[in-house]
């Protein structure tokens, strides 16, 4: 769709999006707070949470329950497990469907090592069948619809992504999202679209495109040159949520014009509030000292502000420190959207 939007709603199953852009399933990044923004400054079609283990589910774990939490607030919701073992697999999915899912996705992609240990995320591309087992104890838990991220193949020299992709469509899978990348390759690497376009060929189901997407002009060659039907942003999020907004701009036609400092810093300071609500100050103030560093990435003096911000303990100096930087004064009025990405403080 060279000369037309590509941004278009999209239907999957019975799954009613507004737009095909989707948010990423982001470890550490994409939790309720991060989405609620996701949400609010760009619309992207879906939603997604961090990945969730699904042994941890199934052993009851705790530590599992933040990343199942949702809001009426925000839009659609992708709920992301990954596991190896087809039982524990299917009560996830079973369980993120009482829990107000739209739809459940299986992780083949994760290259952490804490994962692919575990028999699970990108290791999965070395076991074609057992991803098939997997998305079967899926398909039989859920009436949801079911995804499958995968990446190209588990090395350099094994291009298995097709194979992969028709093992999940014959055993149920709704739709795939592919990264174009290898198992064990950093994000360094260029993201191989004609390699994407190979697996969209090969199936019948839609595919979503996954990597480098960052804003409009990105997104445009994601869509034309792999033949999508969706696009998958993840790292450019990281610092940006509204960055669905400007993709949705600039597919238009439309000048987008990037949020100002108080905007930003006005965004942080939500953020953060957002957290606490749901981790606790504490633990929303440390995490906000990795938030900043991408947040603040593209302003000079970044470096300052990501030093001073690792020395804060309370939402106090956390506040002070982003006045200083970014101009901002905290308002009751903050967070409305006065157009595609823009904030009104």
């Amino acid at each position: 769709m060279p000369d037309g939007n590509p941004v278009q709603p999209l239907r999957i199953a019975g799954l009613k999006l507004e737009n095909n852009l989707v948010q990423a399933p982001l470890a550490g990044y994409s939790s309720l707070p991060f989405r609620l923004l996701s949400w609010l400054l760009g619309r992207p079609g879906l939603l997604a949470t961090e990945m969730i283990s699904a042994n941890a589910l199934r052993q009851g774990e705790n530590s599992q329950e933040c990343y199942l939490a949702r809001s009426p607030g925000e839009g659609p919701v992708l709920y992301q497990i990954w596991g190896s073992d087809p039982d524990a697999v299917g009560f996830a999915a079973a369980m993120v469907t009482e829990r107000g899912a739209a739809a459940v996705d299986l992780n083949c992609g994760c290259p952490a090592r804490k994962v692919r240990t575990a028999g699970a995320g990108s290791r999965l591309m070395e076991n074609p069948l057992l991803v098939g087992r997997l998305v079967r104890a899926m398909r039989a838990n859920s009436p949801l619809p079911v995804s499958v991220k995968i990446r190209l193949g588990p090395s350099a020299d094994c291009f298995n992504a097709i194979e992969v992709a028709r093992v999940a469509e014959a055993e149920g899978a709704d739709w795939l999202t592919v990264h174009g990348r290898h198992a064990r390759e950093s994000y360094g690497a260029p993201c191989r679209l004609d390699e994407i376009a190979k697996v969209a060929a090969a199936v019948r189901l839609p595919v979503v495109g996954n990597g480098d997407v960052r804003d409009g002009a990105s997104a445009r060659e994601m869509f034309s040159r792999a033949g999508v039907a969706g696009v998958m942003v993840g790292r450019a999020c990281m610092g940006a949520p509204w960055v669905f907004g400007r993709i949705q701009a600039e597919c238009a036609g439309e000048v987008w014009t990037p949020p100002s400092l108080p905007e930003t810093g006005g965004v942080i300071l939500r953020h953060h509030d957002l957290l606490a609500d749901l981790l606790g100050p504490e633990r929303a103030v440390r995490h906000c000292r990795k938030l900043g560093s991408f947040y603040s990435k593209s302003f000079a003096g970044a470096r300052e502000f990501r030093n001073r911000l690792n020395f804060c303990r309370t939402r106090r100096e956390l506040a002070e420190l982003i006045e200083e930087y970014f101009g901002f004064l905290p308002s009751d009025g903050w967070g409305k959207t006065t157009g595609r990405g823009r904030v009104s403080l």
